[in-house]
């Protein structure tokens, strides 16, 4: 910092205004022309930066527009598919509704084969295939043998359209799911006697063997997988029993496109109409062919006289899924299982019912009629093997859905047997299934995303509101609908958006060099005209500033100094000082500011000496008051505790000593609160004194124990004295009546206090102080309270605590005569364990203690205290 002593104020303050105003514009001016320069190459380097960050900018607009564009279709695609998955399922629980209303229809004909027939001519349903399809020439998969492409003709064209409607007008030509045929809905209808055997039976294709069975027998049904009989003997008038999906097994060797070079590759011979069918991946497979058996009662005047069954062509309920596309397309003739977008249906138990690869779809052995295991992970493959049993044995003990993960793999060898059906319980290695159950279990719906056999899926599920027969007992009902839907297929339009994007911003970038050489010469040009004005405009504003900072130095000076003298008188003692108010500025409110506090000093010397006479007065009448109290109470409670004492040893009676000690012990109690008031009042007046003295440490000690042991004994409390486990104790010089007040008061105290357990007082040098501890196992003080026991009248704790009694003085006492002695008292306590109370005086007194004296005053009370 520089300092300028020899200077006035003005002429420092005209120096300042020169420094801070006029060498900025010197040096600026001087710098002009070789900045222009430097300002002119930075901008053209900056322009160049600028132009490379609003390329970037763009590009991060553009990602950020693409990124929040996926987000938005993937939400509207979500959505979308989720309704999709809920309405399929919706028109599934319709449809199996409808074959509810049939059989109940059904069960009020005469059974006779005219009216069967004619029944089963009325229960037909729309049925959609795809066309022929042919292996490619280079045999890498199949395409269809006739192309179909839509008529242009059937699409509504918005050239036509009004002007009103013209906005975003937008048409698609007829959807086209396939060729359509009319189907019967029902592949079997028969009346059954009471005994099992049919009386009628009408069949319908060639799924279905004719004639007629006995269905008591689980051989002579539907490829010997039915068990509906007992079902049926327990059904009352009116119910209804409707089985699971039954149909035979149709497996494969080959999973994903059945080409020549897969048959190869798997080692069987290329024959795709003998494995199963798959959809694009194998057009030509042998199909899933299943029923479901409707079944209820015929009463005739009141009593049951046989049952009639409807057989449900399983065709029909993968109608439902096989045709959907959960993209723009919507529906489609041919499921395509590699795209990753297609639907299926589950059921109850979570296996699969309708899948775009009909090897997926779990069926029964046509020859024992037991269900073909499904497809499994290499871990509980490996632990059915090695278990021996068969697969319905086996599985009856497996928890559902067990530890299911991506982390898994299929069982290699359930491939080579061609068993690839699809049970989510036990297709560990697929833990979308957990989720699916997850979802539909309650009977709900919803959707996650997943990556799975290489692509990003949302897939989603929905339950099937269908409740009659045995599907009542789920809340899931019939089973559940899931679609798979390829997440990129969302938002293609977005990622088109971006490369478009993209190419714009190479253009703008060539525009943007081109812009920027112009700037620059521009720049140079505005820069050279800016250097000549602005040495002219500096030659002025340093004239003006120095005519300025002689002004403004005269005019502060001469206010700063009459200010200062003014001060000066002031602080010499002249209190009528006052200053001149000469203008309405700030320097005229620092003149009524500094008048101000002129009138405020004055009026708090007055107040102050006021005070101080009052603070006197007062001071005379407490210790007046004092000493009146103590010769006042002291006199009569002597009188009284001395006839309690006569009263105590003349009466004999039992009742009236116990008073007479009552009346004692309460007269003592009330002149240690005397006594402790009295010390009090003599500390805070400075009027006690402290007379050092040597103290023999042990026999002290041990004296103000020992006047103890009674008190802890009549509580069946153990007093433990425990003095120098260091060595010998070294001379305390010390006021011998206050220390002994101190302790007593800490170890009354803490037997006071303490229920069971023990007190224990320890006694120890350290260093050139001497450290008392009385430590006790009673009820402890918490710590919110453990300052406020020091506070006169401090009593805290719980009722327990307070309920002990005392005055709520001692502590206090015991902290100022500590620091009268020169120590300090510290408190350790936790509730329901205990307290420690540690006392620490110097052995030698210390100058700032009490003055020395006679030490007169009273005994020590040891007057009860409260914690």
């Amino acid at each position: 910092m520089i300092k300028i002593p020899a200077l006035r104020l003005r002429a420092k303050l005209v120096l300042i205004f020169v420094a801070i105003k006029v060498l900025p514009l010197v040096l600026l001016a001087a710098l002009a022309w070789s900045a222009a320069h430097r300002l002119g190459h930075a901008l053209g380097q900056r322009a160049a930066v600028m132009a490379d960050n609003m390329a970037g900018s763009i590009r991060e607009v553009g990602d950020k527009a693409t990124q929040d564009a996926i987000v938005a279709l993937d939400d509207r695609s979500r959505e979308a598919i989720e309704r999709l998955t809920t309405d399929t399922a919706l028109a599934v629980a319709a449809f199996l509704h409808e074959r509810d209303r049939d059989l109940q229809a059904a069960a009020l004909l005469e059974p006779n084969e005219a009216g069967y027939r004619n029944f089963l001519r009325h229960r037909t349903r729309d049925y959609y295939r795809h066309g022929e399809w042919k292996l490619k020439a280079d045999g890498s998969g199949w395409e269809p043998a006739v192309p179909h492409s839509p008529d242009p003709a059937s699409i509504a064209r918005a050239g036509e359209a009004l002007p009103d409607n013209a906005k975003s007008f937008h048409a698609r030509p007829p959807e086209y799911r396939g060729e359509r045929s009319e189907r019967p809905l029902y592949l079997e209808m028969s009346f059954i006697g009471l005994d099992g055997q049919e009386k009628l039976r009408i069949v319908d294709g060639e799924v279905m063997r004719p004639g007629l069975r006995n269905v008591s027998r689980r051989e002579n049904t539907f490829v010997r997988a039915e068990t509906f009989w007992p079902e049926l003997r327990r059904l009352r008038p009116g119910e209804i029993y409707v089985s699971e999906v039954i149909g035979a097994y149709v497996g494969s060797h080959v999973i994903g496109p059945y080409t020549p070079q897969a048959a190869e590759k798997a080692g069987i011979a290329f024959e795709p109409q003998k494995s199963a069918y798959a959809g694009t991946e194998n057009p030509l497979g042998q199909r899933f062919r299943g029923i479901v058996r409707w079944a209820m009662p015929v009463v005739r005047s009141g009593r049951i006289t046989g049952y009639v069954s409807l057989a449900l062509d399983h065709d029909h309920l993968r109608q439902f899924t096989e045709r959907i596309l959960p993209t723009e397309a919507r529906y489609t003739p041919i499921i395509d299982a590699i795209g990753g977008n297609y639907a299926f249906m589950w059921d109850h138990k979570s296996r699969a019912i309708a899948h775009p690869r009909d090897y997926m779809i779990v069926g029964y052995d046509p020859a024992s009629g037991e269900q073909v295991p499904p497809w499994l992970d290499e871990e509980l493959y490996g632990e059915w093997k090695a278990s021996g049993q068969p697969w319905a044995e086996f599985s009856a003990g497996i928890k559902p859905f067990r530890d299911q993960s991506l982390k898994r793999r299929p069982a290699a060898a359930m491939l080579t047997a061609g068993m690839l059906g699809l049970d989510c319980r036990y297709l560990n290695f697929s833990p979308q299934c957990a989720g699916w159950n997850q979802l539909t279990e309650q009977g709900g719906s919803g959707s996650f995303e997943i990556f799975f056999t290489g692509l990003q899926k949302l897939t989603t599920a929905a339950a099937i509101p269908y409740y009659t027969g045995q599907y009542a007992d789920s809340p899931r009902g019939f089973g559940f609908i899931t679609i798979g839907a390829n997440v990129d297929d969302f938002h293609r339009a977005a990622t088109d958006s971006a490369r478009q994007i993209g190419l714009t911003i190479e253009q703008k970038n060539e525009a943007f060099r081109k812009e920027r050489q112009d700037m620059l010469q521009m720049v140079e040009n505005s820069m050279q005209r800016m250097t000549v004005e602005l040495a002219s405009s500096t030659f002025v504003m340093v004239l003006l500033v120095i005519g300025i900072a002689f002004w403004m130095a005269s005019f502060l000076a001469g206010h700063i100094g009459a200010l200062v003298e003014g001060i000066r008188r002031f602080a010499s003692g002249d209190r009528k000082q006052r200053f001149d108010v000469r203008s309405r500025d700030e320097m005229g409110d620092l003149a009524r500011a500094l008048n101000s506090m002129a009138e405020t000093v004055d009026d708090s010397f007055l107040r102050s000496e006021e005070a101080r006479q009052r603070a006197e007065d007062a001071s005379r009448m407490k210790s007046d008051f004092l000493a009146s109290v103590s010769h006042e109470l002291r006199t009569p409670l002597n009188g009284i505790l001395g006839f309690a004492d006569l009263l105590a040893m003349d009466l004999k009676d039992v009742e009236q000593r116990d008073q007479a000690l009552t009346i004692r012990n309460s007269g003592k109690h009330l002149l240690g609160v005397v006594n402790d008031l009295l010390d009090l009042a003599k500390i805070e007046s400075g009027k006690m004194t402290v007379h050092a003295e040597p103290i023999d440490l042990p026999a002290f000690v041990a004296d103000v124990v020992r006047g103890h042991r009674a008190h802890a004994a009549g509580k069946g409390l153990e007093l433990l004295l425990d003095m120098a486990r260091q060595g010998p104790l070294p001379v305390l010089e010390s006021d011998a009546l206050r220390l002994r007040q101190i302790l007593n008061n800490l170890i009354n105290n803490a037997i006071k206090y303490t229920d069971h357990g023990q007190v224990s007082v320890q006694l120890e040098a350290e260093g050139t102080d001497l450290v008392f501890q009385v430590r006790d196992t009673g009820c402890g003080i918490a710590a919110e309270d453990q300052e406020a026991i020091f506070d006169r009248f401090g009593g805290v704790g719980s009722k327990v605590q307070r309920d002990k009694g005392g005055s709520g003085l001692g502590l206090s006492l015991v902290r100022k005569l500590a620091g009268l002695l020169g120590g300090r008292v510290s408190l350790v306590s936790e509730p329901g364990r205990g307290s420690l109370f540690t006392l620490r005086i110097p052995l030698q007194p210390r100058a700032d203690e009490g003055t020395l004296g006679d030490g007169a005053g009273p005994e020590p009370s040891g007057s009860d205290s409260d914690k």
